[in-house]
């Protein structure tokens, strides 16, 4: 999963508590932090439906390998 809330399976994204970076030594666990790695995530799923709705080229795409 990266920042934008992508996993390696095209068309899943993750978000929440669950879905913490490897980097973040501890868990967030709160609200606040599930709220924004849920917002983060919804707003990059807009940005792959509009993008393939106009044919667009997509700025997150490459984003996970």
């Amino acid at each position: 999963m990266n920042e934008f809330g992508q996993t390696s399976v095209r068309g899943v994204y993750a978000a929440g508590d669950m879905a913490r970076r490897a980097t973040v030594p501890m868990p967030l666990a709160a609200v606040v932090t599930a709220a924004a790695s849920g917002t983060v995530a919804g707003a990059v799923i807009d940005q792959d439906l509009v993008c393939a709705d106009f044919d667009l080229p997509n700025p997150f795409a490459s984003a996970v390998g």
